[in-house]
């Protein structure tokens, strides 16, 4: 009960930016992988999780912006939708509700009750698996990924710490900017953890 509370305070005070947004988690045992000190140019998926964390971690909306495909999608678990949240959220909703949690943390939110003092993204490792179709459609070089997320959002000092654990599956595309092949974020599926 505690643990479906804390997930549902951590999902109430991300909506208010506007939307909904990853929330992610570990088991205890696990560590998660060293992120990079500098982003990743998109040639490689594992770039686009790097440079999620990363940007996250960083309240980098620029950067985060750049991983996230032009028809990506955010499907909120089902027990958040049956407590009221909308059951995806599309690309514009998503960039807009992060955009305003970084800027929380960054200390450029217009409301100062909402700033952000503590803002950490976990994405522990796992495996891809290639896929050949997605969304009914055929699919060249798209991948998936389920992980585990740890989220921590900190408020007033402390006072106020909100944070989500559970599971994300990652779907990536790849598009073609110019010459080259990039890797683009086009859905993420927040799982609950069973």
């Amino acid at each position: 009960m505690l643990k479906n509370t804390a997930m549902l305070m951590v999902f109430l005070f991300l909506f208010s930016f506007v939307g909904s947004g990853c929330i992610l988690s570990p088991e205890d045992d696990k560590i998660p992988p060293k992120v990079d000190d500098v982003y990743g140019d998109l040639t490689s998926k594992d770039h686009v999780i790097t440079n999620l964390v990363k940007s996250y971690n960083e309240a980098n909306i620029d950067e985060y912006t750049k991983i996230i495909h032009d028809d990506y999608i955010w499907y909120n678990q089902a027990k958040d939708v049956a407590g009221g949240a909308e059951e995806f959220v599309l690309r514009d909703e998503d960039v807009a509700s992060t955009g305003n949690l970084f800027q929380a943390k960054n200390g450029t939110y217009p409301d100062p009750s909402k700033l952000v003092d503590k803002l950490e993204l976990k994405l522990y490792t796992g495996s891809w698996e290639s896929i050949s179709e997605f969304e009914g459609s055929p699919c060249e070089d798209c991948w998936q990924t389920t992980r585990e997320y740890y989220i921590t959002v900190q408020m007033n000092g402390g006072d106020l710490t909100y944070i989500g654990n559970d599971l994300v599956k990652l779907t990536v595309v790849p598009v073609t900017v110019g010459d080259k092949k990039l890797y683009k974020l086009r859905r993420m599926d927040d799982i609950q953890k069973g």
